[in-house]
């Protein structure tokens, strides 16, 4: 079977250290792929209304030129994980909206997020710290969500 350039540099970077050192860190671990889509599960702050982690479920056609989207998923149902089960917080509740922006579910509203820069092009430039490039490898988002649900602002769900 002949692998895609976009699946082998995700399975590269999963290899890599920075992936490997957030999953012995338990930061996150890899649930799923299912090509283009990766399942992977990030660990979030304790809280008494608070799940232990969020799955996220990444679409990575075109990766790592092309920046991944994605959302948070219901991995029992292998759904989005509906609004009265998202994070909130300031940031966090930003980063998922459930506000009607376009990306909804589906795309986090974030410089990193491909649908976040289409919809903000000027994101890139603006941002230059936290916007997707191709050098960027996945654990770059992993470790923006970690931190935003690992943040003093997560209040749980």
């Amino acid at each position: 079977m002949v692998t895609a350039p976009d699946e082998r540099a995700l399975r590269a970077h999963l290899r890599g250290g920075r992936f490997v050192a957030g999953v012995a860190g338990w930061e996150w671990q890899l649930l799923s792929i299912s090509w283009p889509f990766a399942v992977i599960a990030i660990s979030a702050a304790e809280r008494d209304n608070g799940p232990k982690e969020f799955a996220v479920r990444f679409e990575l056609t075109g990766y790592p030129h092309t920046a991944p989207t994605g959302g948070l998923w219901d991995v029992d149902a292998d759904a989005c994980l509906p609004p009265d089960r998202r994070p909130k917080g300031e940031r966090v509740g930003m980063l998922f909206r459930t506000d009607g922006w376009a990306g909804g579910a589906s795309a986090m509203y974030a410089p990193w997020d491909r649908i976040g820069l289409q919809a903000h092009p000027d994101w890139a430039e603006k941002y230059p710290m936290e916007a997707w490039n191709p050098t960027r490898d996945l654990s770059f988002i992993l470790s923006q969500l970690h931190e935003r649900f690992n943040a003093d602002d997560y209040l749980g769900v």
